[in-house]
């Protein structure tokens, strides 16, 4: 009896208290344990459904929320929410989240033990797998780099926005916006603005919801003013043309830089052509036609920057370009190189598909250009 006592005032004295009872967001249809990583990894095989366990650190400080039950029901599931408890969430059973899941950040994983059911799924820099099926009412968005998600069943989704995200999806009715194949411009640019990399997924999803296309529309102002006219939409007051009083005041300046980076596909219009004082020109991700004969015409023109265009074919005039320092060529299917590219002096730069060229061909060109910097990437 006095070692009792003893004890309790000792604990008392210290300080010591029971560990406080998490408390977990809201849900219904199971219950909730928190279990370590080595524990998870027994159970459930994490390393090799979602394989990040080493992501988060020592599996034995690892922290997994564990929900079991046959349907679970939740308003919303939020990293804001569940990524201060715990690394990964498991499901084990089916869940329906009423509004959104937003996983945007580095945790929490996801894993889900059968079907998922929700209206938006909004995906990041965590992990998420899906064993069963998927219906998501309005959009699968994914904004980040590092993260994955892959849906094992079939995946009912309207849109699928990806920035250059992993997205593993059965989704044959889906719409795809995709950083990576060039697609995003497409969308408004109310909803994306590719020069500033800004997103306003709340307007996306209100228009979905509302019935309203996402896509811009297929016509256009293709001509020079129409494309300057989008160009100062995108780069706003970031953009040097706002110093200028007027379009003319512009193509008279020296020294001139164009962009035309992430636009749609189109002809160039014919106006850069006669730009005595062009000097970078530079068309990363826009869907050309063609490159036309007149280029040769940009007799200033210093760098020459055609990444991702598409182009199949680049024209011999582009030889005449007797001040050209830098081409770049990646992501363009070519099938040969024309054979004036080889008498530029001043060539100082020149970038290349590494998977157009084989070994025998990449020391041919390079042979053949001794002052410049070839690279295959």
């Amino acid at each position: 009896m006095k070692l009792t006592f003893f004890f309790v005032a000792i604990m008392l004295l210290l300080g010591c208290q029971a560990p406080a009872q998490v408390k977990w967001p809201a849900f219904s249809g199971g219950k909730v344990s928190l279990i370590t990583g080595v524990e998870a990894e027994q159970r459930f095989k994490i390393s090799e459904r979602l394989g990040t366990m080493e992501l988060h650190g020592k599996p034995a400080k690892v922290k997994v929320a564990v929900i079991e039950g046959e349907n679970i029901v939740m308003s919303n599931l939020r990293d804001e929410e569940w990524g201060k408890l715990a690394h990964m969430i498991v499901i084990k059973g089916n869940l329906k989240v009423d509004s959104a899941i937003t996983l945007a950040k580095s945790q929490p994983d996801l894993l889900v033990l059968g079907n998922l059911e929700t209206k938006v799924f909004t995906v990041g820099n965590a992990h998420q797998r899906i064993t069963g099926d998927a219906l998501i009412q309005y959009a699968l968005l994914g904004g980040g780099n590092d993260g994955a998600i892959k849906i094992d069943g079939k995946t009912a989704v309207p849109y699928v926005v990806s920035m250059d995200h992993d997205i593993g999806l059965n989704a044959s009715g889906a719409q795809w916006f995709d950083w990576n194949e060039g697609t995003m411009n497409l969308l408004l640019r109310e909803i994306y603005n590719p020069v500033r990399d800004q997103w306003n997924f709340d307007y996306l999803v209100q228009r979905i919801r509302d019935g309203k296309p996402i896509r811009r529309s297929a016509t256009r102002d293709t001509t020079f003013q129409g494309i300057w006219t989008e160009w100062l939409d995108l780069y706003g007051r970031d953009s040097s043309a706002l110093f200028f009083e007027s379009f003319t005041d512009f193509l008279e300046q020296e020294n001139i830089i164009l962009s035309f980076d992430y636009s749609d596909g189109y002809d160039l219009p014919a106006e850069v052509f006669t730009l005595e004082h062009l000097e970078e020109l530079n068309c990363m991700h826009v869907e050309l036609n063609s490159l036309p004969p007149a280029i040769q015409q940009c007799k200033k023109l210093k760098k020459l920057n055609l990444t991702y265009c598409r182009l199949e074919k680049i024209p011999k005039e582009v030889g005449n370009l007797s001040e050209l320092e830098e081409l770049w060529l990646l992501g363009n299917p070519l099938k040969e190189l024309p054979e004036s590219i080889f008498g530029l002096k001043k060539l100082t730069v020149l970038v290349l598909d590494e998977e157009l060229f084989n070994k025998e061909q990449q020391k041919q060109i390079q042979k053949r250009l001794p002052k410049t910097a070839v690279m295959f990437n």
